[in-house]
């Protein structure tokens, strides 16, 4: 059977101050009337019942999840005591799903991400778990990119296993290596090379391949979950991430596995994809004025163009000589920085940590 992990950790820092310790990024909604969260469900309802899928989130977000998934199966929902990155969660989830059907397919996917083709994405995902079946082997969807982006990581296409006839038609590539999130000239020459995709963070494989691929490249991992799972039974396991979750080292499915193995796919695909991992990268999914503003706030403007300009409802931004900045207000805090530098948004949430300033966090 088909299962899913959704991966609902992370802290949204490049979206500080509108992303939050108390309104984590994938519970925001972003042109629509439904969280990204909600949305990540709804993915993965298209290939399978409710009942096989599980959520891993932070012990702080899990009131909250409830709260905006009530139908969800509270059993489904694996609170961690303490972050340790994906590693850990997609191996542990795995061991549960294994656990009760040794033949399962495990999605894995994050809680935050967009992604507006709606009818692609399911044909991908029905594709993805096919392979899996075929090869024995790990499957990620590679996006194409629009740019030489230092927000995502990058994997490095081999040699080509075969088009899948759909409509449209899927490549399918063998892995050479993922990499981290680059520098801006690395980027940029990785794309001359057109062999590069950008990491979407979906992964798609055996639990059983997940488990063994654990155990060859992350021991740590697997000895952590064989140990949480030993007992069995979804209370016990709860009990045991109570108290053992800590022994877990802090890594992500990435440096664990998927820069390890020689067992890993990936398809090419353009499903209208974002990890909004940035302010700009926001600014794609908003309405646009005439002067290539990005708004999602009451404005009025003079001299002001390609800047993204949000704020909560009722509170109106005003501008004068305004240029390629991002503006965003909340009742508690209000960010103001050059739209060409995002990733100096995590800087400041690491000065606010700093400084201990954490009523703004």
């Amino acid at each position: 059977m088909l299962h899913a992990v959704i991966i609902a950790g992370g802290a949204g820092k490049r979206l500080w101050p509108k992303s939050r310790q108390q309104s984590p990024k994938f519970l925001l909604k972003i042109k629509n009337t439904k969280t990204l969260l909600e949305l990540a469900v709804e993915r993965a309802r298209a290939v399978m019942p409710l009942d096989n899928i599980l959520i891993f989130t932070n012990e702080r977000h899990a009131g909250l999840i409830k709260k905006v998934l009530p139908a969800f199966p509270k059993d489904n929902i694996i609170s961690e005591p303490v972050s340790r990155n994906t590693a850990p969660a997609i191996c542990l989830a795995a061991r549960m799903i294994y656990g009760m059907d040794a033949e399962s397919v495990m999605y894995v996917m994050p809680a935050d991400q967009i992604i507006e083709d709606k009818a692609s994405i399911k044909e991908i995902f029905k594709l993805c778990a096919f392979i899996s079946r075929v090869k024995d082997a790990i499957i990620t969807i590679g996006i194409k990119p629009a740019s030489a982006s230092t927000g995502y990581g990058y994997i490095e296409t081999a040699g080509s296993y075969k088009r899948l006839i759909s409509n449209p038609g899927y490549d399918v590539f063998r892995v050479r290596r993922f990499t981290e999130k680059p520098d801006a000239k690395t980027a940029k020459a990785f794309i001359k090379t057109k062999r590069y995709l950008w990491n979407s963070g979906i992964f798609i494989g055996r639990c059983r391949v997940f488990l063994e691929e654990f155990k060859a490249h992350c021991p740590a991992v697997a000895a952590a979950a064989e140990r949480i799972t030993a007992r069995g039974g979804i209370a016990n396991i709860k009990k045991a991430v109570r108290l053992h979750y800590k022994d877990f080292p802090d890594i992500s499915i990435d440096y664990a596995i998927m820069e390890k193995t020689d067992n890993a796919m990936v398809v090419k695909a353009d499903p209208g994809w974002s990890d909004i991992g940035s302010w700009p990268a926001l600014g794609d999914f908003l309405a646009h004025d005439r002067n290539m503003n990005a708004l999602s706030a009451a404005h009025i403007g003079i001299d002001t163009a390609d800047s993204v300009i949000v704020a909560e409802k009722g509170h109106l931004i005003a501008t004068c000589g305004v240029n390629g900045l991002v503006i965003a207000h909340t009742p508690e805090a209000t960010l103001i920085c050059r739209k060409a530098d995002p990733e100096s948004v995590k800087k400041l949430v690491s000065l606010l940590e700093k400084k201990r300033l954490k009523r703004y966090l």
